[in-house]
């Protein structure tokens, strides 16, 4: 399909459907991917990151807290979600997010919101684990280093909330949920406190 071509209404509204994103946003991202859904998608996912990167700054005093308990009343969590506005807190699909992060948690059990606040205590103990285990290694010192780097950053980012694949969909990071929905939303939104619970 050219871009001169008219996008057909239906594939607008299926693409709407999909995202969630405007009739205008959606009629766009079509024309920019000559009618391609698929890339249409990708196009919309990478527009939403940049919103998301614009909005991160914004303050976040509101929001709720959500929990999931498990069918087999044994693991739970709790976590609290941040938007800027009440009115966005109240909003069902911010709620909806809400309540699958706390999903997520309980079923994934995170330690940490992210890499970034990893201690530097829990880095240099699980180093030494890595070190250990890589003692008999013949290989030169700077190739041993970069290894023992993405080792200690693979560990940690399994372990951190915002890196680990959404359990929903494997193909999405829950920081790329989260920004998509910045984007669908309109508001800076931030994971707070988080906590799981298993007898």
């Amino acid at each position: 399909m050219s871009k001169d071509k008219k996008i057909d209404a239906s594939l607008v509204k299926d693409l709407r459907d999909k995202t969630g994103a405007s009739i205008m946003e959606c009629k766009a991202a079509l024309e920019k991917a000559a009618g391609d859904i698929e890339k249409a998608i990708v196009y919309l996912r990478q527009k939403g990151k940049e919103k998301a990167v614009k909005k991160s700054t914004r303050a976040t005093g509101e929001g709720i807290v959500a929990a999931y308990i498990h069918s087999n009343k044994k693991i739970g969590a709790m976590v609290e979600l941040r938007s800027e506005t009440d009115f966005v807190a109240k909003n069902a699909e911010f709620q909806e997010l809400a309540y699958d992060l706390a999903m997520h948690i309980a079923a994934m059990s995170p330690k940490f919101l992210s890499f970034d606040q990893v201690g530097e205590k829990e880095k240099d103990e699980y180093e030494h684990l890595v070190r250990e285990e890589l003692a008999n290694e013949k290989k030169p010192a700077e190739i041993i280093e970069k290894i023992v780097e993405g080792k200690i950053k693979k560990h940690f980012e399994e372990l951190s909330l915002l890196s680990q694949a959404f359990i929903k969909n494997q193909d999405m990071t829950i920081s790329d949920l989260i920004k998509e929905k910045i984007s669908k939303i309109g508001e800076n939104i931030q994971v707070g406190n988080f906590t799981r619970f298993e007898v």
